[in-house]
């Protein structure tokens, strides 16, 4: 990996041309084209496609030499997807998809890496979810701000939560009250801090947030042995991985 330890990298997905989504169904292998095809409604079967594509683009930019419709996956013991067969060391990486948007991450061997993608202007009971998912602290910290401010936060804290679940290869809701975050706005941005009980096991951990201008909140988490935090880069996809 150069230039950034873990790349995330997204896409919007609403104004994807026929030709483009042609173009991704194109990447993927016959089994993801199957799953393409159940799906019942034409957004989730676009974003599903447009998700796949870019990762499997993605990762041929960061690994040149094996083509995007080359790459082959399997499922670790636990669940979580990998990269199966390819000439080792492997990247790793985890990938995300919402109304409208997509992001993939990719980090390097051995790192284990999750990404999260919401839209904070969707309706949803923050309150409810925040009392049945959520640290104390946590619930306690939003508390204190006003509406508006609480509302961003509940997004922050739960991209957060699921984007170190999905590092963890654990099960989602099960797995979110055993992990808390704190978060400090500081100059140059914001400090983030995680802590658990899934969270104790000796590993490092860096964790990342980035707002798009498009009202979606993106959260990386990426546990590692190096003693300094990884550097994490987002961007929009780059032409070189475009579909």
């Amino acid at each position: 990996m150069t230039a950034a330890d873990v790349r995330v990298v997204w896409r919007e997905t609403s104004a994807l041309a026929a030709a483009e989504l042609d173009a991704a169904l194109a990447l993927l292998s016959d089994d993801e084209r199957d799953h393409h095809r159940r799906f019942h409604f034409a957004e989730d079967a676009r974003d599903y496609a447009a998700a796949h594509a870019l990762l499997r683009a993605s990762l041929s930019a960061a690994c040149p030499g094996t083509a995007p419709r080359e790459w082959r996956f399997d499922r670790e013991a636990d669940g979580k997807p990998a990269l199966a067969g390819g000439r080792p060391p492997l990247p790793s990486f985890s990938l995300t998809h919402g109304p409208g948007m997509v992001a993939c991450a990719i980090a390097p061997p051995g790192v284990a890496v999750g990404v999260d993608v919401e839209r904070v202007d969707r309706r949803v009971d923050y309150e409810r979810l925040a009392s049945r998912f959520f640290a104390p602290p946590e619930i306690a910290a939003l508390a204190s701000l006003d509406d508006r401010t609480r509302r961003e936060r509940f997004f922050d804290l739960w991209t957060l939560k699921e984007a170190a679940v999905k590092a963890l290869g654990r099960t989602l809701l099960p797995s979110l009250p055993s992990i808390a975050f704190e978060i400090r706005e500081q100059p140059g941005g914001a400090a983030i801090r995680g802590r658990g009980p899934l969270l104790a096991d000796g590993a490092r951990w860096t964790f990342a947030l980035h707002t798009l201008e498009t009202d979606y909140r993106l959260a990386v988490a990426a546990s590692h042995d190096r003693a300094a935090p990884m550097t994490i880069s987002f961007a929009p996809a780059h032409p070189s991985v475009e579909f």
